[in-house]
């Protein structure tokens, strides 16, 4: 007959301030995030994604090549588009699919500057 667990789920939301508390430890020497956590460590993503956002600037408008390079730097990881998708739909950065650019999410840019923002080549 088994147990039933005593393991609660986790329910913990991440309180300001304390988000980066465990990110060293999916990070290598150099500070760049060598690891992606477990699907059941999803306080260990956010707070992982957050410490990756951290590099967007609000207001600015990027290029997918731009957050790539930039994943590039902050990340060892060979899986940049897990990345890209996880920044996105946790809601830390915005994706305009059409103009194929992104921006911080809590930072949208105004008209004026997503209008004289660089645009990705178009294959046609």
């Amino acid at each position: 007959m088994s147990r039933p667990s005593k393991r609660r789920p986790n329910k913990k939301k991440l309180a300001p301030g304390k988000t980066l508390q465990g990110v060293s430890a999916f990070q290598d020497a150099l500070g760049r995030v060598s690891v992606w956590p477990s699907a059941r460590r999803r306080t260990a993503q956010i707070a992982v994604l957050e410490h990756l956002a951290t590099y967007f600037e609000g207001g600015r408008v990027y290029t997918d090549g731009e957050v790539t390079a930039l994943l590039r730097v902050r990340s060892t990881l060979d899986d940049l588009p897990l990345l890209k998708r996880e920044l996105i739909a946790s809601d830390y950065l915005t994706h305009d699919a059409q103009a194929g650019t992104y921006w911080r999410s809590n930072g949208r840019p105004t008209a004026a500057v997503r209008a004289a923002a660089p645009t990705e080549p178009q294959d046609g």
